[in-house]
């Protein structure tokens, strides 16, 4: 599944003695705004075609604001160090962005840092879920935008009777016996240490999700989420999911295209890499991940954070520019790839605005009416802790999943 105003009327000064004659014109306000890079590039050049769409449409209510949006995938949006990516983007320097869109994994950290400051939130407009997510201490942090979550895709509408991992594993492994069940990835101290957690929410499903941060590893879940790592393996001792063949790649997403693996988990924008390897198969079916001993979806979410240093003007420019997308119209520009040519394969990506799935195109769309469905209920992974915990919980998981 692994990162945005008024003009003032010239003053015509007249003379007897000359002809009347304009000041320089106002200078627009600029504002910069770096959004997450890891989404599918539908237009296939690598994003320019957004990043223009983005910034006519807002300019064009906002003439007076001079919009730079950028998508770079060489920013690393999750780097929390002092000094590094974030630190810069959410600093003072050159280089120095007002509004960025983050993974709220972060946002603790982000705010015990004071790099970012509270924003207002309407209530009832994103996802419930959604509005947990940027939620610390009282105060909102972030603009919700995307929400993400485990999905298993498959060609057997068999997938929609698995209650657990066990059942999961069983209905992939019979759905063409011979074939890999199951193509994910699990490799990373983000991805692995995730999933987990996701194995936890279906194992606890009335639990707070931030108890599955803390070591020791619970039993119950680890055994249950075996079930559906070891469905990855078809010889002893080689786990692709595991020792990072399927990571940073789409390998995982050809061999289930390529029907040469009998499911793929990930996350629901994954679709789009799938369909590219094989645009002329049905769309699959769709479940949400049972990766523990039941199935309780748990969300990741991305939302829009401003610079603490963005005050004044500048904090008026960043909210006009935060409405804007979480606006449902833009939010169906960017899942249906309006900024590419016409015809191409939504993006799939799971949108945080409630009334974006109530309107066209969403609402008549086959995959996003059942996304909306996987939502109910959906938990928010924890704000905080995870990144200072993920490395300690992805070696004791390979340990205990070897």
């Amino acid at each position: 599944m692994r990162w945005r105003a008024l003009i003032c009327p010239a003053i015509l000064v007249l003379s007897a003695c000359s002809e009347s004659s304009d000041p320089d014109p106002t200078p627009r306000r600029p504002l910069k705004a770096v959004l997450f890079p890891y989404i599918p590039d539908s237009a296939g050049d690598s994003f320019a075609s957004l990043e223009q769409r983005l910034e006519a449409d807002f300019e064009a209510a906002h003439p007076d604001i001079d919009l730079d949006v950028v998508f770079d995938a060489n920013l690393d949006v999750y780097d929390l160090d002092e000094g590094g990516t974030l630190n810069q983007l959410l600093g003072t320097e050159a280089g120095a962005a007002q509004v960025v869109e983050v993974d709220t994994l972060i946002l603790g950290s982000l705010a015990e840092k004071k790099w970012i400051q509270p924003v207002a939130l309407e209530a009832g407009v994103v996802h419930s879920a959604a509005e947990e997510a940027v939620r610390i201490g009282g105060e909102h942090y972030g603009v919700p935008t995307y929400l993400c979550t485990y999905v298993i895709y498959s060609r057997t509408p068999n997938i929609r009777s698995a209650t657990d991992s066990a059942s999961l594993a069983r209905i992939l492994r019979e759905a063409s016996p011979g074939k890999r069940p199951l193509a994910a990835n699990f490799d990373g101290s983000w991805t692995l240490p995730s999933s987990y957690i996701d194995a936890w929410a279906d194992t606890h499903p009335g639990d707070a999700l931030a108890s599955a941060i803390s070591l020791p590893l619970d039993a119950p879940t680890v055994s249950a989420f075996a079930d559906i790592v070891d469905s990855c393996s078809l010889e002893a001792g080689v786990n692709p999911c595991l020792d990072g063949s399927y990571a940073d790649n789409t390998v995982a997403e050809v061999a289930f295209a390529q029907e040469q693996a009998n499911g793929f988990m990930g996350y629901t924008e994954r679709l789009f890499y799938i369909l590219q390897s094989q645009p002329s198969m049905p769309l699959p079916e769709v479940i949400s991940v049972p990766l523990g001993a039941g199935s309780a979806p748990a969300v990741f979410v991305d939302a829009l954070v401003l610079n603490a240093n963005c005050t004044g003007t500048c904090a008026e420019d960043a909210r006009a520019f935060t409405s804007f997308m979480q606006d449902p119209g833009t939010r169906s520009l960017i899942a249906f790839s309006a900024d590419a040519p016409q015809g191409t394969r939504p993006r799939y990506l799971l949108q945080a605005n409630r009334a974006f799935y109530q309107q066209e195109p969403a609402r008549s769309d086959p995959m996003y009416q059942q996304y909306e469905d996987i939502l109910s209920g959906a938990r928010p992974y924890p704000n905080q802790r995870f990144p200072e915990n993920r490395k300690a919980l992805q070696a004791a998981l390979l340990e205990a999943l070897q």
